[in-house]
C-alpha cells in the first residue's frame, strides 16, 4: 500500500476515489484526503470551502488536517449509505427531510449554497451528512427549495438522475404529478425555515 505523509502524520492509502481524492488510514481510523495544487484558485477555494463548512453548523465530515503548503485536506471519513442508493430502493423518512432542511437553513444563514444532488449526501446512524467539500456563495436560484428538492422525492427528475448514475428505480413508486407536488409542498411548509 502507498504511504502519504501529511503534516508529520503518515497515512496509508487504502482506496483511490479519483485522481485527487483518496481514502487513507491513520491510527486505524479512515479519512477522506483531497489533493490540490497549492497557491491556485481551485486550491484556495477548496481550503476556504472546508474551513467555512466546518464552522457553519452544517452536518459534514470534521476537518482533521489542512496542509496549504503541500496541498492536502484531510477530513473525517463517514462510513454510511449514500442517499442516492437509499432513495433508489425506498422512500426517505420524514426525519431525513427534516435534517436536509436544517442543513439548508444553516447554509443559507451562512450565505452558502450547498450541492443538494442526492449523491453528495450520506446517511450514517440516521444522521444526514453533507460529504461534498464545496459550496458556492448563496444564490437563491440554486437553493434547495427552488432547484434541487424534486431530486429528493419520487419524481421524473429523480428517475433521470438515477438513470444517469446507472441505478434502477421502480417506476411504480411514481405518483401522479398533483400528489407528488402536494407531498413536496407539505414537507417544505413543515420543515423549511
Amino acid at each position: 500500500m502507498e504511504k502519504l505523509k501529511i503534516k508529520h502524520r503518515e497515512f496509508e492509502i487504502v482506496e483511490e476515489k479519483s485522481e485527487n481524492s483518496f481514502i487513507g488510514v491513520f491510527k486505524d481510523k479512515k479519512y477522506y484526503i483531497n489533493k490540490f495544487l497549492p497557491h491556485t484558485e481551485a486550491g484556495d477555494e477548496l481550503c476556504y470551502s472546508v474551513s467555512r463548512i466546518k464552522t457553519s453548523g452544517i452536518k459534514a465530515p470534521k476537518l482533521f488536517l489542512l496542509d496549504r503548503k503541500n496541498g492536502y485536506v484531510v477530513r473525517e471519513y463517514i462510513e454510511g449509505i449514500n442517499v442516492m442508493n437509499i432513495i433508489a430502493e425506498s422512500d426517505l423518512s420524514e426525519d431525513i427531510y427534516r435534517q436536509l432542511f436544517l442543513n439548508a437553513y444553516m447554509a443559507k444563514v451562512n450565505r452558502m449554497t450547498l450541492n443538494y444532488e442526492i449523491d453528495k449526501w450520506i446517511l450514517k446512524n440516521d444522521e444526514l451528512y453533507y460529504v461534498y467539500p464545496h459550496f458556492i456563495n448563496y444564490d437563491e436560484e440554486k437553493d434547495l427549495a427552488k432547484r434541487y428538492l424534486r431530486l429528493w422525492f419520487n419524481t421524473k427528475e429523480l428517475v433521470q438522475f438515477l438513470d444517469k448514475h446507472e441505478l434502477s428505480f421502480d417506476k411504480s413508486r411514481l405518483k401522479d404529478e398533483y400528489t407528488t407536488n402536494k407531498e413536496i409542498v407539505l414537507m417544505t411548509v413543515k420543515h423549511y425555515r
